[in-house]
């Protein structure tokens, strides 16, 4: 049975994320479910979109189900009124985000405006190939094209930032749909 480039990257680093699990969890014992729906979540995103790094992904998608999980938890107990823990992001997360969201807003002028044009329609609008073709007036081969060169030219502007940028951003993965 052929195995996707996804799923073998995810096998080969399901050692790693089940220890990250355990790390981030108070109950040890669920730690195999939250695995599970973080690699089923991995996987249908796939199905949708390019995903460039799925194990990096997979840990934020861990994250996530933690997250969920716990807000169950605490509603199921009554403790929605109670007040443990602040839940603004730290300052120096703060900065450190503004830092990288200036880094990739000065990297996305960089691009030639039609591929930003493009770019911003399919990842921050959220807009179909077929869409942004009909609004642009481009064959849906160019803007696939300019897809393509706009991912390549801001993963070479920003190096070793764009992957933790772009998966903390809006989309949550990167991709072309």
């Amino acid at each position: 049975m052929y195995m996707s480039d996804v799923a073998s990257q995810l096998s080969a680093g399901l050692g790693r994320l089940r220890s990250y699990v355990r790390r981030r969890m108070r109950d040890p014992d669920g730690m195999e479910d939250v695995v599970q729906e973080t690699l089923v979540r991995v996987i249908e995103q796939e199905r949708r979109q390019v995903i460039e790094q799925p194990l990096a992904y997979a840990f934020r998608v861990a994250d996530s189900v933690i997250m969920a999980g716990a807000r169950k938890s605490s509603r199921e107990a009554g403790l929605d009124d109670l007040d443990f823990a602040c839940e603004l992001p730290l300052a120096d997360e703060v900065l450190d985000y503004r830092q990288r969201l200036a880094r990739f807003e000065a990297a996305l002028e960089r691009l030639t405006p039609q591929r930003r044009a493009v770019f911003r329609l399919r990842h921050i609008d959220g807009k179909s190939r077929q869409e942004i073709a009909a609004e642009l007036d481009l064959s849906l081969e160019a803007v696939k094209k300019h897809l393509v060169r706009a991912m390549a030219d801001l993963t070479l502007s920003l190096g070793g930032d764009w992957a933790s940028d772009w998966k903390q951003g809006a989309t949550g993965a990167t991709g072309h749909g």
